[in-house]
């Protein structure tokens, strides 16, 4: 059997802490490291705490010696990359470290926390360490155990070249008397992502059929009329994106999309866009903070269900667009903002922009507030359908309407007060 060298910590007089299960932390944590967890990515906080018991976790960032910052982005072949900071503060202040940890869309969900919960806790070593309760804890390499984090193999080694492929179907019924709804969505994916490239091909297509029956009765409860209204929305779409790295600041993609909608009056849609962008930080850090600029420029085609507003029933239109994203994760919280702009060559007039934010910050202990929101300024509605249509097409939302923008606004705070600690899980009922 293949050796696989796994660091595992475990207590001195206790059963090993990873994988087994953990053990109680001792009493009187005076001793023990205090660490303030802080997961902006998919992270099991029950099993974290379970297994790693040989520090005090804390619900208060400022209270906690070391501050786990883990963040993620989606990695090669659908998996995810995860980023640990560790933060050192109070008495570990001046320490730091960051790890990194991997998954593959093969894994488990077992899988993936079990190997995320070994990382944090070999980074949580060298914190220990600096305490009186590294006296408590010793080393061990477990021999014979198959790797439960299985390294990504290179294409050179892969039969699938690192392609990943991913196909979904679902379908929805449901109904009564005077009501029936139908639904089916299917999905295909492709994916390779390399440090080279990134190849992305998504094709989705949905159908829905919605039929409401309005009866009249008469004043001995007899059916005098009855009148079905159906509604039928058909879509689908094919996106494809392929993006050549060019350094560590430089990208250079092609974008192009395909598809129909009958509530946008398209029979069916073509665009190509190639696109170059530009990080301001190097792309290893885009976990943590990301300021990117992208251009592109490119053509559209429409050909429509009816004649537009503007009397076509088919164009092709030069676009150019311009867009703006920024986001960056701390420990104090985390904040995104977008801005895009896009308009015709041949007419700037009709134009779509819009930008969008949102912040989290923790203002005190306990206190988080967040908001945000994005408003949409619409200027290129040419494929409105000509004429006033039927009221039912309004009241049922079958077509598209005139408008001039968009916009949606959120807010919300949590306050949590009382122990500072977080040791303990009991999931009974």
């Amino acid at each position: 059997m293949r050796l696989a060298s796994l660091l595992a910590i475990s207590a001195a007089t206790a059963l090993p802490l990873l994988p087994a299960r953990a053990q109680e932390a001792p009493p009187g944590g005076a001793s023990q490291l205090g660490v303030y967890l802080d997961c902006r990515a998919h992270c099991d906080s029950d099993y974290i705490r379970t297994e790693v018991a040989f520090v005090n976790w804390l619900r208060e960032r400022l209270a906690a010696d070391v501050h786990v910052l883990i963040t993620s982005e989606d990695a090669g072949a659908g998996g995810d990359a995860y980023t640990l900071a560790f933060l050192g503060q109070r008495a570990q202040a001046g320490r730091g470290d960051t790890l990194r940890y991997s998954t593959n869309p093969t894994m488990t969900s077992d899988e993936r926390r079990r190997g995320l919960t070994r990382t944090l806790a070999l980074g949580l070593v060298r914190f220990v360490a600096q305490t009186p309760a590294a006296a408590t804890l010793r080393v061990a390499q477990e021999l014979d155990i198959v790797a439960e984090t299985p390294a990504q193999m290179t294409p050179a080694s892969d039969p699938w070249r690192a392609w990943v492929f991913e196909f979904d179907l679902s379908g929805d019924l449901d109904g009564e008397r005077n009501y029936r709804n139908r639904q089916l969505e299917a999905g295909f994916g492709a994916n390779r992502t390399t440090d080279a490239w990134k190849s992305d091909v998504q094709f989705e297509i949905s159908y829905d059929d919605e039929r409401v029956v309005d009866i009249e009765y008469d004043s001995l409860g007899r059916v005098v009329d009855e009148t079905a209204f159906e509604t039928l929305r058909r879509n689908w779409s094919l996106d494809m994106l392929f993006v050549k790295s060019i350094n560590g600041n430089w990208s250079l993609g092609f974008q192009s999309n395909l598809g129909s909608n009958t509530f946008s009056n398209q029979r069916l849609s073509v665009q190509i866009t190639p696109a170059v962008e530009y990080n301001i930080f190097p792309y290893v850090e885009s976990t943590r903070r990301e300021l990117t600029m992208q251009y592109g420029m490119g053509y559209e085609t429409f050909f429509y269900q009816d004649t537009t507003i503007f009397d076509r029933i088919s164009e092709t239109l030069p676009v150019h667009y311009v867009s703006l994203n920024y986001s960056v994760r701390q420990p104090w919280g985390s904040t995104s903002f977008q801005a895009r702009h896009q308009n015709y060559l041949t007419d700037p007039s009709k134009r779509n922009s819009e930008v969008e934010g949102e912040i989290s910050v923790r203002l005190f202990r306990g206190f988080n507030v967040n908001f945000g929101g994005e408003y949409r300024w619409i200027q290129d509605q040419i494929n409105l359908r000509r004429g006033g249509g039927d009221p039912l097409d309004v009241l049922l939302r079958r077509r598209e309407l005139l408008t001039g923008f968009e916009y949606n606004a959120r807010l919300g705070f949590s306050y949590t007060f009382g122990s500072i600690f977080n040791n303990v899980v009991n999931p009974r009922f």
